[in-house]
């Protein structure tokens, strides 16, 4: 197999982010060093795993059945208010005793392999019915996860979604028209649309005169950053861990922890791993868009690609008090079957697609030749 330099570098920046995480989650459970083995190896298990999963079912096969996983999963959504497990207020996760899923999480994959489904019957040329088509499934299909209430997921998969039809060719003119009618129906959507507890955390956000209560969670977050310095307190030293100042520091704000042990270094340093593999993924992808007459392996690889960077960036930044407080997780990093699972899928796609394996393997071929091979 053709060496390829890029190729080993994504390798291993996904493998260095993974290790890291893990080393994270366990400094913050300090169970004992088997758990950290135990984490670390389902997490390279589980992406395995999917990846030789969906390497062996072919894209097509997969994309044939799209809108298929897409309904039964809104399906899955609705019956989480009957099935699911009520913790602080929301019904969000179904438990299965081993393991407790948030079907929530994958509604940002089976929406993008709709999609892709759909355009791709279309030679994916939009037009204004198919356009608005796509828009109202987005923001129909989101509405069951804003009312579990889990208003954060609920707003990143919208997000993701317009991302996803932005890479696919939507016309600019759809994102400006949605951008006014936002800034206009958001009074309404504050007044009406939200609850107590969601308008408290943006409040929260914008003001400084909140109670300690209100601000306790992202206080404690922007100390447990701060104190981390240049290099960082060092590795099982977390002051906020060890007395429990920090609520939610083994899911949602376990970046806090990594950023105080590690210091402004160990930022630096994840960013770097974070940005070689998004980059690099999305380069090959766009390589490989001219040798093929099959777009749909580069949406998808590409929309994966920057979902796992978006991911990364959205919770960085709220755990650093730059965004309201939303409950998102760190890829490879939060303490979660449902996170895990799904950037694993995600992860699984991006390497058994067509355009990635062909790249390994056919790094030094002529285009020519490549391009007459893609052809059916």
């Amino acid at each position: 197999m053709t060496f390829d330099l890029r190729t080993t570098v994504i390798i291993f920046s996904l493998a260095a982010i993974i290790l890291v995480g893990s080393l994270t989650v366990y400094s913050v459970t300090s169970i004992d060093i088997y758990y950290f083995f135990r984490f670390l190896l389902i997490s390279v298990f589980a992406i395995l795993l999917v990846t030789l999963v969906f390497n062996q079912i072919n894209l097509n096969r997969i994309l044939s059945v799209g809108w298929i996983l897409f309904v039964l999963n809104i399906i899955i959504v609705l019956s989480v208010e009957f099935l699911g497990s009520e913790v602080k207020g929301s019904k969000r996760w179904i438990d299965f005793g081993f393991l407790s899923l948030q079907p929530s999480e994958f509604m940002k994959i089976t929406f993008a392999l709709f999609v892709i489904q759909y355009l791709r019957f279309y030679s994916f040329q939009f037009n204004t019915f198919r356009t608005l088509f796509l828009l109202a499934v987005l923001f129909l299909s989101a509405i069951p996860i804003i009312i579990q209430p889990d208003l954060g997921t609920g707003l990143v998969y919208v997000l993701l979604g317009i991302m996803l039809l932005f890479i696919c060719g939507m016309h600019r003119f759809y994102f400006i028209g949605m951008a006014v009618f936002g800034i206009l129906l958001s009074p309404i959507i504050y007044s009406f649309g939200l609850t107590s507890y969601q308008k408290t955390r943006i409040i929260s956000w914008f003001s400084s005169d909140q109670n300690l209560s209100e601000k306790w969670n992202i206080l404690q977050s922007e100390i447990s950053i701060g104190s981390g310095g240049l290099f960082g307190e060092g590795f099982l030293n977390s002051k906020q861990n060890e007395f429990n100042f920090l609520p939610e520091a083994d899911t949602d704000f376990i970046f806090s922890i990594y950023a105080e042990q590690f210091g402004f270094l160990g930022i630096l340093v994840i960013f770097i791993l974070v940005g070689l593999f998004i980059l690099l993924t999305t380069i090959i992808s766009m390589e490989q868009k001219r040798l093929t007459d099959d777009l749909s392996p580069y949406f998808l690889g590409t929309y994966f690609s920057l979902v796992i960077g978006f991911s990364f960036l959205l919770n960085i930044l709220m755990v650093s008090g730059l965004i309201p407080v939303v409950g998102l997780p760190l890829p490879f990093f939060t303490k979660g079957g449902s996170s895990l699972l799904c950037f694993s899928i995600m992860i699984g796609l991006i390497f058994s697609s067509s355009f990635f394996l062909s790249y390994i393997a056919t790094a030094n071929m002529p285009s020519a030749s490549l391009k007459k091979s893609s052809t059916p």
